[in-house]
């Protein structure tokens, strides 16, 4: 927008609102900090926020009547002429082009790392952080509940039951996040070699012929989710192994808690797959003395699946996403240290990504 056009027909109209709202929320904070920018800088902030949100809504509109528009001569025209075709067109692109978003789980985890090895100073308000989680919170959960409620009605509609929503639900939607980044690189990065191997030396590429793909998918998961598990172990000790000061503990403290969370959600399927195939009964175990016990690479797979693969256990894990989840708007009015990392994975992760 033109300067004098945003000064005149934006700024003015809307500064006796904003400067009002903005007094109310200085008195219930209690006045300025010492982190506190000029009322001109909120303004700013609070004027280009509508500006953008106008902008959607105008395009929307627009939209709008041209769908409308084209109804009217659908017979000699291709455009669509319904609002849900411009759904349907969306969830297409998006399925088309989701694979260009694989590096996001390595960048969160690779963040979440830097913050739990490396002081970080931010400065935001801690009701507005707040507040911000808790609608991603609400967003997140909304977009997943509303999912898994769809895929339920049409299948209970299939097999005449009642539809349900089970923590399975949110529980996956938080594991798929953080374990699909890898096979989805690998996916990308084989495709553009066979594509170049086609493009420069004409080779068929009408198959597969790396091998078993199931089993390179399983091996890229496993030592994946094993490299986070070892990495939030080792986060933790050199938190302590280091000494720090008291703010530079605050400050690294939330980056290991929240890496720990996301360590627990892969833990299970981690276990999972390194436990794969394992045939030892309980008769064979029981029979082994303890220095083979120690020694056998089949009862080591034996005592972690029936440690952490038991139904109490994984019932615990089933959880810990959801009320973690929960819990980090809360953590944020404890310790502001936990707004950017906890803020911006729950944007990240699940159906919210």
């Amino acid at each position: 927008l033109d300067r004098d056009f945003f000064e005149s027909m934006i700024r003015t109209p809307l500064h006796v609102p904003i400067h009002w709202i903005y007094n109310v929320l200085m008195e219930i904070r209690g006045g300025h900090s010492p982190n506190s920018y000029s009322y001109r800088v909120y303004e700013d902030m609070t004027l280009q926020f509508i500006v953008f949100m106008g902008t959607c809504v105008f395009v929307f509109f627009l939209l709008w009547v041209l769908t409308n528009v084209c109804k009217v001569c659908k017979r000699c025209c291709l455009f669509p002429w319904e609002m849900k075709w411009w759904g349907r067109l969306v969830i297409s692109f998006d399925n088309l082009t989701y694979w260009v978003w694989f590096w996001t789980s390595f960048f969160w985890i690779g963040f979440n790392i830097y913050l739990a090895v490396s002081p970080a100073q931010f400065h935001f308000n801690n009701v507005g952080m707040m507040s911000f989680m808790v609608v991603a919170t609400f967003l997140n959960y909304a977009l997943i509940v509303t999912n898994s409620m769809r895929f339920s009605i049409m299948e209970s509609v299939d097999a005449n039951e009642i539809a349900f929503l089970s923590m399975d639900n949110i529980w996956r939607a938080n594991q798929l996040f953080f374990m699909v980044g890898p096979i989805q690189g690998f996916s990308v990065f084989t495709g553009t070699r066979n594509f170049l191997y086609y493009l420069m030396y004409g080779q068929d590429i009408g198959g597969w012929a790396g091998g078993d793909l199931t089993q390179v998918s399983i091996m890229i998961v496993k030592y994946w989710t094993s490299m986070i598990i070892v990495a939030s172990c080792v986060c933790w000790i050199y938190l302590f192994a280091s000494h720090p000061t008291a703010d530079e503990y605050q400050s690294r403290r939330p980056g290991c808690i929240i890496f720990s969370f996301i360590a627990m959600d892969v833990l299970h399927p981690c276990v999972y797959l390194w436990t794969l195939g394992n045939n030892l009964s309980n008769e064979e175990a029981a029979k082994m003395h303890f220095s083979a016990k120690i020694c056998s690479t089949r009862w080591w797979k034996k005592f972690w699946s029936d440690t952490l693969l038991n139904e109490c256990i994984t019932n615990i894990f089933r959880y810990v996403a959801p009320v973690y989840n929960f819990m980090l708007p809360i953590l944020v009015f404890y310790n502001s240290y936990f707004g950017v990392s906890a803020g911006f994975t729950l944007v990240a992760v699940g159906a919210g990504h």
